[in-house]
């Protein structure tokens, strides 16, 4: 589940126990109702927040900007933050197994059928069954 940015700064107001009044009051937004309408238009994506007004955000939620950016990040970062926000939903166990060796536990019907897909298209490239073009096409048109 990948969250917009809107989602992102809800869901960190919200953990934080912060009410958009609240929100706005601490970024210096107009008091009471039109700081709340500003908060609720970022929130639901109908205005973007300018790049100093996103730090605000972050400095006011104690969060790092780069989680609520929608700049791109590395492809690296990207999954690290879709795995932490799958993470709240269905919890992901993660075990050590070595100094570098890392295994974690998904308990989703979902990504037990896409794991074992894709654990057989892997085969198959590496038999020679499927071209690398052919794991290409499966890899963007995963449904």
């Amino acid at each position: 589940m990948e969250l917009t940015m809107g989602e992102r700064i809800r869901f960190v107001r919200q953990f934080r126990g912060l009410t958009q009044i609240e929100l706005a009051e601490k970024l210096g937004l107009p008091p009471g109702e039109n700081g709340r309408i500003r908060i609720s238009q970022y929130e639901n994506g109908t205005h973007v927040p300018k790049e100093d007004m996103l730090e605000k955000i972050s400095e006011a939620l104690g969060v790092t900007s780069l989680y609520l950016s929608n700049k791109p990040h590395t492809s690296m970062l990207d999954f690290v933050f879709h795995l932490l926000e799958y993470d709240r939903d269905i919890p992901i166990q993660i075990e050590k197994n070595g100094e570098n060796d890392y295994a974690l536990h998904f308990s989703n019907e979902i990504m037990f059928d896409f794991l074992d897909e894709w654990i057989q298209k892997k085969a198959d490239l590496k038999e020679g069954k499927i071209s690398k073009e052919e794991y290409i096409e499966w890899t963007i048109n995963f449904k």
